[in-house]
């Protein structure tokens, strides 16, 4: 690995390591979302933090105990509580919480604004929720040990992390728009999740990224997203096995498109449009083996002298029918 690259990757890998440390500390194309929310902020009616410890705190306007925030529903798969139409501004903790429930639940057009290091949601082991078609500034979506969760078609801005999975398996985030993150559009350490149809874009370091490191990152899909202007890279996997991204657009990323590193195995990269990247196309690292790139597009990527359209450090890879302009080696294709 040359030196330049080699100093790229482990200054990214340095800072995935230390995300638990900020994490704890801390305590397509989707415009259509944005202007939705717009539309219906007019009916929003303000409301204090949104705390809910367990099912008894699912409590309508009114009530003397609980959340005082559920606008309908009973819990159930049928008709689960409905949380919607309310204006959060809120700089002293996370703006809304819920925690230890696997009753049904909705999170439905809400305005969070969030000063401050906080989230405008956090899940703790919680299942069976849904946010949907909402708007948050300043702080974005956590989910610790948090399964069959439904993040659609939100707008997140200028938070820490837009969306971040610890430990939690199984759930789907599609439709969303995220801009000006500060650092990981959508962290995802955890498995078996779908991540589709997102716009990441304007990020201060990387757009996508699955994370392998505690035991978890495999078997995620990352399908048919936009990722483009991220000043690092656009799609990062880090010991991450049993992936598959494809159907991506990235594009005008300060780094690489697509990274696999520090042993990545087993994914499946394909039918990516991969353009404009001012680092390498799709990048394979010495230490990652047995992974499929196949059929890609991958055209005006990197350098041509130390960087390129493809690059594989490792020769244990599967490189099929890809166009591109540049590679190395020219054995790689």
């Amino acid at each position: 690995m040359k030196l330049g690259k080699l100093c790229v990757v482990v200054v990214l890998v340095a800072a995935i390591l230390l995300v638990p440390v900020t994490i704890y500390s801390l305590h397509p194309r989707p415009s259509e979302t944005s202007e939705s929310t717009t539309l219906k902020a007019s009916n929003l009616a303000p409301h204090e933090r949104i705390t809910i410890q367990d099912a008894a705190d699912f409590t309508n306007p009114g009530a003397p105990s609980g959340c005082e925030c559920v606008r309908g529903g009973s819990g159930s798969s049928s008709d689960p509580f409905v949380i919607s139409d309310w204006k959060l501004s809120v700089s002293d903790d996370d703006a809304i919480s819920i925690a230890r429930t696997t009753m049904y639940f909705i999170i439905f057009n809400v305005s969070v604004n969030v000063t401050g290091v906080y989230n405008s949601v956090v899940l703790r082991s919680v299942a069976n929720g849904t946010i949907r078609d909402s708007f948050f500034s300043g702080g974005g979506i956590s989910l610790y040990n948090s399964n069959a969760i439904s993040i659609l078609n939100n707008t997140i801005t200028g938070s820490k992390f837009g969306m971040l999975l610890e430990a939690s398996n199984g759930n789907t985030i599609s439709g969303n728009r995220l801009d000006r993150i500060q650092l990981v559009g959508i962290f995802v350490r955890s498995s078996d999740n779908l991540v589709e149809k997102n716009h990441v874009t304007d990020g201060s370091y990387g757009g996508i990224n699955i994370d392998g490191m505690t035991g978890f990152g495999s078997d995620n899909r990352i399908v048919n997203n936009v990722v483009e202007g991220n000043p690092q890279y656009g799609v990062g996997l880090w010991v991450a096995r049993n992936n598959t991204v494809k159907g991506n657009v990235i594009s005008n990323n300060g780094g690489a498109g697509i990274m696999l590193v520090a042993a990545c195995t087993k994914n499946i990269v394909e039918q990516n449009n991969v353009m404009n990247n001012k680092g390498d196309g799709i990048l394979v690292d010495e230490q990652s083996t047995d992974n499929k790139i196949t059929g890609n597009t991958a055209t005006g990527n990197g350098n041509g002298t130390t960087t390129f359209d493809l690059h594989d450090e490792s020769s244990d890879n599967l490189w099929l029918s890809n166009t591109f302009d540049t590679r190395r080696p020219d054995t790689i294709g």
